[in-house]
């Protein structure tokens, strides 16, 4: 049975330096402040093969998932993985171009399960395609617009692994979130 989600933290993305049929690496974790919510809906295609007046064979193929990311905040020198401008230690400022693409990343993240367990999730290929962040008057309610990120989970190559995911009861186990190198 499916123990239900109560909670999502410990947000933390490696930028991924190599993903090939040779092998995979990545850079060193970097921790993400502000993460809200995270979703990702699989992205198939249903194919059927006709013949002898019926169905012959049916089934789906593949094709990534979509995912969501909502952060309460993207600070500058995070934002170049979601969106993939530069942004330039000595001046402060980033920039975004008309050309410029997101680099694949990966991820891991924990999610508070309604047993009191956690569960630890490794995601190893990830892409942003759309980076939307909306400007607000303050107002008088305190509500915040998160920083909403879109973009297609993909696999590792080497071995075609989409995600690995493990449960835990304590917190010595959270190491494990720490790297997505094996």
């Amino acid at each position: 049975m499916a123990k239900a989600a109560k909670g999502f933290s410990r947000l933390s993305i490696f930028p991924v330096t190599k993903n090939d049929a040779n092998g995979y690496t990545t850079g060193e974790r970097i921790a993400i402040t502000g993460a809200q919510s995270f979703s990702a809906t699989p992205e198939v295609t249903e194919w059927k093969i006709n013949a002898d007046d019926g169905i012959f064979d049916s089934g789906s193929d593949w094709n990534g998932m979509q995912f969501t990311l909502n952060l309460a905040e993207c600070p500058l020198t995070v934002k170049k993985y979601f969106e993939g401008g530069v942004y330039d230690e000595g001046t402060k400022v980033y920039t975004y171009k008309s050309d410029s693409q997101a680099p694949e990343i990966g991820m891991s993240f924990k999610v508070l399960q309604s047993d009191g367990t956690s569960l630890m999730v490794k995601l190893f290929s990830l892409k942003a395609s759309s980076f939307k962040m909306d400007y607000q008057t303050k107002g008088e309610s305190g509500d915040i617009a998160p920083a909403v990120i879109e973009g297609l989970i993909q696999n590792r190559k080497i071995d075609n692994v989409v995600k690995e995911e493990k449960e835990t009861v304590t917190d010595d186990d959270l190491t494990w979130l720490n790297s997505l190198d094996d």
